[in-house]
């Protein structure tokens, strides 16, 4: 049987948002899967459909306010409304504060922080008109790790996390929840596109990923029972919530232990 609960994802051609698609669709909701790939989102609707549940593909790209309210349009007139929105579509990069271009920075920001910022904007009044509804916003570990040569994609997902906590009080009393989602490095291709100015940070990015013991399908797993227990802030790994409480506790040792950890990758 068909359930009646509806979830938008944004980026759910590929990787992490495509994995969000099947864990919703096994759970019987109605996916909605967005990307600026029609035909990834297009793809991805095909290989969930086999779940019996109702699924279609849309275009957006999230860096473009115009785009972005067209789905939000797309949305209401195939749905009359959405009980979960998903903020997950975005970028990757690298670089130090000191050498990334001025358009690395706007590129970044526009895509990961305002993108998910416009999808809060244009799908939070929905939610409130409703009385119900879920936000997630998918950031990254990045925002919380303190680490070196990632500063524009670092920022504008530590963005991400404080976006989140100001539209958590926001929305206080109103019956919409919100998460944000901070996961370290999995197996995905977050890194096509990837803009740096040399490929020092993009080699230490492939090789993390590469090592990365978890999968999408894992991290989606983790969202999914952490969003339904009504979490805000969630670490979906152990690894994650180790280190978040080591720097929580422990700033300093945090910091010494980390680019440790930094110089002996640099050498391997």
């Amino acid at each position: 049987m068909e359930s009646s609960r509806r979830v938008l994802i944004t980026g759910a051609g590929s990787g992490l948002g495509r994995a969000l698609a099947f864990r919703y669709a096994e759970a019987g909701w109605r996916v909605a899967c967005a990307d600026i790939r029609l035909d990834r989102a297009r793809e991805t609707v095909g290989l969930i459909t086999g779940f019996g549940i109702g699924a279609m593909a849309l275009q957006v790209d999230v860096g473009d306010d115009e785009s972005f309210e067209d789905l939000r349009d797309q949305i209401l007139a195939a749905w009359e409304g959405v009980d979960l929105v998903i903020n997950n579509a975005g970028v990757s990069g690298g670089g130090s504060v000191l050498n990334a271009s001025m358009s690395d920075w706007h590129w970044m920001l526009n895509i990961n922080l305002l993108g998910v910022v416009r999808g809060c904007r244009l799908f939070g009044p929905v939610l409130v008109e409703q009385g119900t509804g879920h936000i997630v916003n998918i950031a990254s570990f990045a925002a919380l790790a303190g680490g070196p040569n990632m500063a524009t994609y670092a920022t504008a997902k530590a963005g991400v996390v404080t976006v989140s906590e100001g539209l958590r009080a926001d929305l206080h009393g109103s019956g919409i929840s919100v998460s944000v989602v901070c996961p370290s490095f999995f197996q995905t291709n977050l890194l096509e596109g990837f803009r740096a100015p040399d490929t020092t940070s993009l080699n230490v990015a492939r090789k993390l990923m590469r090592n990365a013991r978890e999968t999408p399908a894992d991290i989606a797993e983790s969202i999914y029972r952490s969003v339904e227990r009504g979490e805000f802030l969630i670490l979906p790994t152990a690894e994650v919530r180790k280190a978040w409480r080591l720097k929580r506790w422990f700033p300093d040792f945090y910091f010494r232990k980390l680019m440790q950890l930094v110089q002996q990758r640099g050498t391997n």
